[in-house]
């Protein structure tokens, strides 16, 4: 009797048929519209662009309309309907819906169904989901004395329809124990559930619910559990997922949850401050952590990724988590077309993702090694204690900074102390020599000498030209030639005669001989040259004058450092005569860009001593890069040799390898900083050339992404064989140079993903100078202001006692800055651009297809209302609109997710789809009673969780009832409580809470607890910064679950054994399966086997004797106390893993050894390990892992 009076809640259209009794009312809703959808809105729904034979079955005007002498449905007449004669066709041309559509033909019941309602009039009425819910009356029931809030009475009334009577209560035991895991997610200990029996007032049980809800430790416990589920909803994760997926810093927004949960946040301002927290006004911090709701979706930093089509890919994953979260719509889909079933057209779908299309972002984001980067958009919030510390560091920087640009007197007492000590120990002496003779090559340019002793060209410039100088001295023994090139006055900026100023001397040669001979001029080889600028923009270093293979020369770049300039070369050998010297120099002007001739130029001689020499820095020259070049594995990519191991002059045009890669140029290699290089299994190559004036060993810092090889002058000099990302200072190598040209090549060994490297010269604190001093040398009184300044500046830097005590105090502030700032935690959040993205309509859902011919503005479907004209078009409106009064669907989806965390199953069992593809709602009447109390009672979430905990039907027995079974097996009517295996969460947090593992502190960083080693290896990129598991310490450990690193390619192995999501998109029901997987895992797994040895650990010391503690071990794990024959069991249990590992006591250590935590002294292993088993074998059992 019982299956003929059940009626079609919440079955598929098929068993619904089947269960609705021949005198029961058909509904359009609740009957026939599951079956239409199911078999026929593909072809005949709301999807314009599938739709055939221009019919619409979810319109009662179309198929009711004249279609030349017939109409698909006549009301009331049932063989006149053209619906009733296909769905009874034989024929394969005239059936609906035809054998090709691989729909099923309805069932006999389900035809019988579609005529009783064509009979009855064929009443379309509105979606249910899509009408503003009104508050019930509250039904008369028979069993009134089981009513404990008005929730019994919807449950009652339709047990009352059916002749079911209730279900008793359940045990005191089972439902505190029920009460406990589904408010905090932990069971009670025993001593709570003692306090419970013992008390004897009729309102105990309501006074535990308050006190689980609002009393800590329980209400933070209950944020904990509660925050779980909308984690999955909310996709929240630890890395980006996609390609690399790389670790990212939000775990600020799972605090902000978890004190909405402790604190009742109202649900209103919960969905507001998620949706547009950002856009609130004078938004707090708090709020706009809240809005990284949406920032929770993976994201791509795969090179060649496009950008605009990720940045369609995250908002499209914002409106089908915010619909399916929120509204309970699948409105994602209709990215491609309009939706199939429920009335959300295409364009609707675009008008919602304009909400969400001006977050500033980029859509390809960079990849770094810090697995703690908060992707941009992100805030940093720092601590009280954080805060005060960074305004104290400020503070004194701000001091040190004040300092430091302040001279005072003494020290430039000191300074021109220590220069002209340094001209004094380098026995550097000029000589300003007579010019004999200045020309161009072309004639009409004359280099007129002026009073200081300098050269002015004047006359037209030429594209190209040679001067040719003449020197006479009557020094000898000379090495050193500086070129002072000189502003023209009147002229542009630099040293060059053009109006910007710029000059290039693309060779310079320099011959000598006696003076007043008329012998052969003598050319003189230089060893080493130094300017104080070089053009940056390509190759144009000073040492470039004196190589052979150089083709560019020395550029002096007058845009971007104004001013003179110095050259100074250094020859080979000394020069000169006794009786006098006589050279001769001639400058070549012709490089690739016209008019680059020099200005004005004045040239001196100079003595240097030996010490001198060895006070002379070396000259590096740029960096050049061959490459790259590609290996068949791993293996190979360091022993390859591809050629320029051996170079030794990096300027010359050698090609190597198959492709003929020869080195080049490129200005952003640059030293100090780490370099990327092209990626993949291989090598790069990067050189340079370097000069010194004598032989010498120089100190270098590396870095290299993963190995690397040093060579020098064609000789290896340095390995290293690593797999590593590139960062400064990874490595130190000593370099032998020879005086003059050296060859230096660097190769980048690859193991996969990108490349790079760093390199730095450490500088030698014994010798007193660096590039940057050498302009020291020179007489004082002819450097220029800029000149002076910057050799001032240098000598602060790197000499001043003072300054750099104070720039070491600096650096040291900046650091600890700098460190605390890495430690200042970052949260992801919304941002919108000032200028919001065109959005429109992307034909097929392609972001390369956008049909500008439908541009949309933001705003929500039609079926559920427009945005009002009042109302901001941005996610605020959209947030504001959702909590409205007449939102039909919020608060329902609410309160039935809130149902469904409880019971195991909402009332709307589909509960992210509310549409026609939806299941109709078990209990209609209770969802709207319950969607309209939250909202009236302004949103008090906790109101209605207690209101749920508080009623029958939660306190009922869970025992199936055999008769109500066989016609109801899913319990929709729930006629028993629905016994639940935990969640993975609550197994794991259950078993360190038993043992007394667990460590409790609300909020805080991700941990990492135990996990198979390798997994995250197996799975990630050979680049990716989470490749590499490292377990956390203990506390790490032993938190709860909630807290777990969660890696979206490999989510921690054990909780998604049991059922947890990777969490890569939404998910607002877990499935839950029964797998000999899950066993092995609590078996087996580390954690759970060292919380079996703690809770043994903790029964041992809980009694003395052997049934007391059996006892407190069981009702720890299961909430009750053990019948007899269980006891017995145990007891023999006991006593044989006594036996077992009596005898083998090698095998009672490896258990023991299984987790850090620490083992107790004074109890004998075999006595630990059988007490151990023992625990396992409770926590182990169905009714410890499942709430009844």
């Amino acid at each position: 009797m019982i299956g003929l009076a059940l009626v079609a809640s919440g079955l598929p259209s098929a068993e619904a048929a089947a269960a609705t009794p021949a005198g029961a009312d058909v509904r359009y809703g609740e009957h026939i519209r599951p079956i239409l959808s199911d078999r026929c809105f593909k072809c005949h729904g709301p999807d314009a662009a599938t739709r055939q034979a221009e019919l619409r079955l979810d319109a009662f005007d179309v198929v009711t309309a004249d279609r030349g002498g017939y109409a698909v449905v006549v009301p009331g007449d049932a063989e006149s309907s053209e619906l009733w004669r296909r769905i009874n066709a034989t024929h394969a041309d005239d059936i609906m819906p035809p054998p090709h559509s691989a729909k099923k033909p309805l069932s006999d019941d389900e035809k019988r169904l579609v005529r009783r309602w064509i009979e009855a009039g064929a009443e379309y009425e509105p979606h249910w989901a899509y009408v503003t819910p009104q508050r019930p009356p509250l039904p008369d029931v028979r069993n009134a004395d089981r009513v404990r809030t008005p929730i019994d009475r919807f449950i009652l009334a339709r047990l009352d329809a059916h002749g079911i009577d209730p279900a008793p209560d359940a045990s005191a035991e089972t439902v505190i124990r029920r009460l406990f895991l589904d408010v905090t997610g932990l069971p009670p200990t025993p001593d709570e559930i003692d306090r419970f029996l013992e008390d004897d007032d009729a309102d105990a049980y309501e006074r535990w619910v308050d006190r689980l809800l609002t009393e800590e430790p329980y209400r933070s416990r209950f944020a904990e559990h509660w925050a779980t589920s909308w984690l999955d909803a909310a996709r929240y994760g630890d890395t980006s997922g996609i390609h690399m997926d790389n670790g990212r810093q939000i775990w600020l927004w799972r605090d902000w949850v978890l004190a909405a949960f402790r604190d009742n946040l109202p649900y209103d301002r919960f969905v507001v401050e998620q949706i547009a927290g950002d856009l609130l006004p004078d938004a707090t911090v708090e709020q706009k952590i809240a809005s990284g709701f949406n920032r929770n979706h993976v994201t791509t930093d795969e090179g060649g990724a496009i950008s605009a089509e990720y940045l369609v890919e995250y908002a499209v994953d914002r409106v089908s988590t915010t619909s399916s979260v929120f509204l309970g719509l699948t409105a994602g889909c209709a990215r491609c077309h309009d939706h199939k079933f429920d009335p959300i057209s295409q364009e609707e779908f675009y008008e919602l993702t304009a909400f969400f299309n001006s977050v500033d972002e980029p859509g390809l984001y960079s990849q770094t090694a810090d697995a703690n980067r908060a992707y941009e958009p992100f805030l940093e919030v720092p601590t009280p204690e954080q805060q005060e510390t960074l305004h104290t560091l400020d503070t004194r920087i701000e001091s040190l900074e004040a300092e430091m640009a302040t001279v005072p007197p003494e020290e430039v007492e000191e300074r021109d102390a220590y220069l002209r000590a340094l001209r004094t120990q380098s026995g550097v002496r000029w000589t300003l020599p007579e010019v004999v003779e200045a020309t161009s090559s072309d004639e009409r340019v004359t280099l007129e000498p002026q009073d200081d002793g300098s050269l002015l060209a004047t006359g037209p410039m030429p594209d190209q030209e040679n001067y040719v100088v003449r020197l006479r001295t009557p020094e000898s023994a000379l090495r050193l030639v500086l070129i002072e090139a000189l502003p023209t006055p009147g002229a542009g900026p630099g040293a060059g005669r053009a109006s910007h100023g710029n000059a290039v001397i693309s060779r310079l040669a320099v011959e000598t001989r006696a003076a007043g001979s008329d012998a052969p001029w003598q050319p003189i080889t230089m060893r080493w040259a130094w300017s104080d600028h070089n053009q940056l923009d390509r190759d144009f270093e000073a040492t470039n004058l004196i190589r052979r293979d150089d083709t560019l020369g020395w550029a002096a770049d007058g845009n971007q450092f104004a001013g003179q300039r110095l050259l100074c070369l250094l020859a080979e050998e000394p020069f000169g005569f006794e009786a006098g010297t006589e050279l001769r120099l001639t400058f070549e002007f012709r490089s690739p860009f016209f008019k680059h001739s020099l200005g004005r130029v004045r040239l001196r001689l100079g003595t240097i001593s030996e010490d001198g020499l060895a006070m002379l820095p070396a000259t590096l020259g740029r960096w050049r890069v061959a490459g790259h070049f590609p290996v068949a594995n791993r293996g190979a990519a360091f022993a390859t040799e591809h050629g320029p191991e051996l170079l030794t002059s990096i300027a010359a045009p050698v090609a190597f390898g198959a492709d003929g890669k020869a080195f080049r140029f490129d200005a952003t290699l640059v030293d100090e900083r780490v370099v990327r290089l092209p990626g993949g299994v291989g090598s790069n190559y990067v050189a340079r050339t370097i000069f010194t004036p004598t032989a010498r060993l120089m100190k270098v810092s590396l870095g290299s992404d993963d190995g690397y090889r040093l060579f020098v002058n064609g000789v290896e000099i340095a390995k290293e064989e690593v797999d590593r990302g590139a960062a400064p200072d990874q490595s130190v190598a000593t370099v032998p140079l020879r005086a003059g040209m050296n060859s230096l090549v660097m190769k980048i060994v690859n193991t996969g993903g990108p490349s790079g490297y760093y390199f730095r010269v450490v500088r030698d604190e014994r010798a007193p100078l660096t590039p940057g001093l050498v302009s020291g040398l020179v007489p004082p009184e002819i450097l220029g202001t800029g000149q002076a300044e910057e050799l001032a500046a240098v000598y602060r830097r790197l000499v001043s006692p003072a300054y750099r005590k104070a720039e070491t105090a600096l650096a040291e502030a900046q650091a600890a800055r700098a460190d605390l700032q890495k430690l200042v935690p970052r949260t992801m959040v919304m941002k919108d651009l000032q200028t919001p993205r065109d959005t429109y309509v992307l034909i097929r859902g392609q972001y390369d297809h956008p049909d500008t011919t439908r541009p949309v503005t933001a705003n929500v479907p039609a079926v559920l209302g427009r945005l009002a004209d009042d109302v901001p078009k941005n996610r605020l409106g959209l947030a504001q609109w959702m909590m409205t009064p007449d939102n039909p669907l919020v608060a329902r989806v609410a309160a039935n997710r809130m149902w469904q965390l409880v019971f195991g199953t909402g009332l709307v069992r589909t509960s992210d789809d509310f549409g026609f593809q939806g299941e109709w709602p078990s209990h209609p009447e209770l969802l709207d009673w319950l969607a309209v109390e939250l909202r009236e009672r302004d949103w008090d979430t906790q109101h209605l969780l207690r209101m749920i905990l508080t009623s029958s039907v939660y306190r009922q027995q869970s025992r199936v009832r055999g008769d109500v079974a066989e016609a109801d097996p899913d319990n929709r009517l729930l006629a028993w409580f629905p016994r639940q295996r935990l969640s993975a969460e609550q197994i794991r947090d259950q078993a360190l809470y038993a043992s007394g593992l667990l460590r409790e502190r609300l909020g805080g960083p991700s941990v990492k607890p135990y996990q198979p080693a390798g997994l995250w290896r197996e799975v990630a990129m050979p680049n990716s910064n989470t490749r590499t598991f490292q377990r956390g310490d203990e506390d790490e450990l032993w938190r709860r679950s909630l807290y777990t690193y969660w890696k979206r390619a490999s989510p921690p192995p054990s909780l998604q054994t049991f059922d947890a999501p990777t969490r890569e998109a939404c998910v607002v029901r877990r499935p839950i399966t029964n797998t000999p997987l899950q066993a092995l895992v609590l078996w087996n797994d580390e954690q759970f086997v060292e919380a079996a040895r703690m809770l043994a650990t903790r029964t041992l010391d809980d009694a003395p004797d052997d049934d007391t503690r059996l006892v407190r071990m069981f009702r720890r794990c299961t909430g009750r106390t053990p019948e007899p024959a269980e006891l017995t069991l145990l007891r023999a249990g006991l006593a044989e893993f006594r036996t077992r590992y009596s005898a083998a006591p090698d095998d009672a250590e490896g258990l023991l050894a299984v987790g850090v935590a620490p083992r107790p002294e004074d109890v004998p292993p075999p006595e630990l390990a059988a007490w151990t088993v023992l625990a396992s074998s409770i926590l182990s059992l169905h009714e410890s892992i499942t709430r009844d």
